[in-house]
């Protein structure tokens, strides 16, 4: 019996400390006007309750339509969303709390709050603040994980793009072996390589915000697959425009317009759905 309750305690912690890593990583907390489940905005002060709770437990949470910092009115991955997930039960309120990132991905979840109180207010406020027992247990403390992974990216894509040093004597050999080998075989247009373009291969691999991407040439432009090799799931299309180097994406909250730079990089412009304001993302090649 002590083995079976060792081994719980342990599986608990594991949970919350992985948890806890997540939560971390994000600045703010956004919760909705409204609940699913409730047909009005702030319905029995739902919403302001949540808003209380997370920043009382030490997170900077906002309504969504109130005024927001302004850098995360340019990055709006750097919140988490807050919802309330309603659970089933006859004579009994349950409600649970969840948190999921600009992705839609699911990064916390509590254990179920409930109460029997018959009056919905009193019920769904006592319910939320049990709920509330598992945020508080995640002792929150913000570590830059967002402007971590950022900074990571922007290193990663002057990285790629980045010339390397030749020394003077090296340019000179360098130019000496060039001219030769030019006037040995036909001159080769630089017209044939556009800058612009990444060179004709199936598969082409990028990196954002430390997760990996794979563009998958096609007919029509490219798929758009999310994993690594063989792992990678399609989350959408890639089409070519009629314009040079400029493709509409259709990918969930990836979509939006994008090109490649010179180095190969493949810039993204999409509307934030959280903000609802024009951002740029950069897929770095690798």
């Amino acid at each position: 019996m002590l083995r079976f309750l060792f081994l719980g305690i342990i599986l608990m912690s594991s949970f919350n400390s992985f948890s806890q890593k997540n939560v971390n990583d994000y600045k703010y907390v956004l919760i909705p006007q409204k609940f699913d489940f409730l047909k009005e905005n702030d319905a029995y002060q739902l919403n302001s309750l949540t808003k209380f709770l997370f920043n009382k437990h030490g997170y900077k949470a906002f309504i969504q339509g109130e005024n927001i910092p302004e850098d995360l009115a340019k990055d709006g991955c750097k919140a988490l969303k807050a919802n309330l997930v309603k659970g089933s039960g006859l004579f009994i309120t349950k409600v649970a709390i969840r948190l999921t990132d600009c992705g839609n991905n699911v990064v916390f979840t509590s254990s179920e709050g409930a109460s029997r109180e018959k009056e919905f207010k009193k019920g769904y406020h006592e319910a939320i603040r049990k709920a509330f027992k598992d945020v508080q247990a995640l002792n929150y403390v913000y570590n830059g994980g967002r402007e971590q992974q950022l900074e990571s990216n922007n290193i990663a894509s002057k990285d790629i793009g980045a010339k390397p040093k030749v020394s003077k004597v090296e340019e000179k050999n360098t130019i000496s072996t060039t001219v030769a080998v030019e006037q040995s075989k036909t001159e080769i247009s630089s017209k044939e390589i556009p800058a612009d373009k990444p060179q004709s291969v199936k598969t082409l691999r990028y990196l954002l915000n430390e997760d990996a991407f794979e563009f998958k040439k096609e007919e029509y432009g490219y798929e758009l697959l999310k994993g690594d090799k063989d792992k990678a799931a399609l989350v959408g299309k890639i089409y070519v425009l009629k314009r040079s180097n400029t493709y509409l994406v259709k990918a969930g909250d990836l979509s939006g317009a994008g090109h490649f730079d010179s180095y190969g990089n493949f810039i993204l412009e999409r509307v934030n759905p959280i903000t609802n304001k024009l951002i740029s993302d950069i897929f770095a090649r690798q």
